[in-house]
């Protein structure tokens, strides 16, 4: 029996601990999803917010600019805007063009500048000196150059940045489906875990108003009695002892004096048809426990039919003439404290039993208080020899 539960709670710790290992794996991979959605997010919306083909289309304006600047000079026009100062603003605006998104490198862009800066180098020395012959047309011709790539470039990002923009969205719903599965799987997870817990909780509770040996309810199970509603009811309390007990473990071992128990307690629980509870109090102790009318009279007839059962078993088993004392008290009882005046009753009268000889059945009568005294030993020393005890071993 102590296998058994053993082998159940471990069974069950062990699935215990692996949906608590798996609780513990899917919050830390749920964590990192919402940091890769955080990540995610923020990215999004830098790469939506921030507009590259703005960027790239104002130098395109500044580097034009320059070059009209440039025309007007070679026109004599006194009035227009300096060529060196829109030269300047040119090689002040090449630091803040954008070469990443979110990021993300934009190569092309990063291409872009260098070149521009390359080229605003080399229309620097022809700007100085406008007045040379051919000087402002090759300025010119190599600012055309920049003007198509950063025209180019414009329409370049504009696409670079809408697909980008469209990939980090798709992946992002897929994380998020990814996160609420994962959520999905801890809620059940979680209902998993509290229902595997209260019904280990049962198990605990159960273990612990069960005697192991028997199988039967133990004493915490006496002491947790009561009746239905809460109601007083007529009690009829059997404590059972087997005669001779401690003479059948020193004869033959503490092994046939465990299995005369667990006889004992099967007939109770085939004989003992009109009792509410059956317990084994301990030692060779048992206590059955009718309620109801006719109580008492239901536990003479099944005390009565238990008696003659167990002989009839150990017999069979190949332990011969051992029996049963058994005493009964009767009363109203609404709690346990009332059960434990009662069984202070049977107990004196089951000691009367034993008295008488064993082998029968006792009803205590009168006051419980007034006749509460301390109980007898419930046996008598063995007698040396198995033969004085009266038992033997059927062949």
């Amino acid at each position: 029996m102590i296998r058994r539960w053993l082998n159940v709670l471990r069974g069950v710790d062990r699935f215990l601990g692996l949906l608590l290992l798996a609780t513990c794996a899917l919050a830390v991979l749920a964590v990192v999803t919402s940091v890769q959605i955080q990540r995610k997010q923020t990215r999004l919306v830098e790469m939506t917010s921030y507009d590259l083909t703005y960027s790239y289309t104002r130098t395109q304006i500044e580097v034009l600019l320059l070059q009209g600047a440039i025309r007007d000079a070679l026109l004599k026009e006194r009035d227009a805007t300096s060529p060196k100062l829109r030269l300047a603003i040119v090689q002040s605006r090449v630091s803040t063009i954008p070469d990443k998104i979110g990021g993300i490198e934009f190569p092309e862009a990063l291409a872009a500048r260098d070149r521009l800066e390359a080229t605003l180098a080399s229309v620097a020395p022809l700007v100085n000196s406008l007045a040379t012959p051919n000087h402002g047309a090759e300025a010119l011709r190599l600012l055309d150059e920049t003007v198509r790539e950063f025209t180019q470039l414009s329409a370049l990002a504009n696409v670079r940045q809408a697909k980008l923009a469209e990939k980090d969205m798709d992946i992002l719903v897929v994380t998020m489906a990814w996160l609420s599965a994962n959520l999905l799987l801890l809620c059940l997870i979680g209902v998993a875990l509290l229902t595997l817990i209260f019904r280990q909780k049962r198990r605990l509770r159960q273990i612990a108003v069960t005697d192991a040996l028997t199988g039967l309810p133990n004493r915490a199970a006496i002491q947790n009695w009561k009746p239905d509603r809460g109601r007083p009811v007529e009690v009829a309390l059997a404590l059972i002892d087997i005669d001779r007990f401690k003479s059948v473990n020193d004869e033959f071992g503490h092994a046939v004096g465990d299995e005369l128990l667990r006889i004992l307690a099967s007939v109770l629980r085939l004989h003992a048809r009109g009792a509410s509870l059956s317990a084994r109090l301990g030692g060779d102790e048992f206590v059955v426990l009718f309620t109801g009318e006719g109580a008492e009279t239901a536990a003479r007839a099944d005390c009565g039919a238990i008696a003659e059962a167990f002989r009839d078993r150990a017999r069979k088993e190949g332990i011969a003439r051992v029996s049963l004392s058994i005493g009964i008290a009767a009363r109203r009882a609404a709690s346990a404290a009332d059960l434990a005046a009662l069984m202070i009753e049977a107990d004196q009268a089951m000691y009367a039993a034993k008295q008488d000889g064993g082998d029968g059945q006792s009803v205590a009568r009168g006051d419980p208080v007034r006749n509460a005294v301390q109980p007898a030993p419930i046996e008598s020393e063995p007698e040396p020899a198995l033969a004085q005890a009266g038992l033997r071993v059927a062949g």
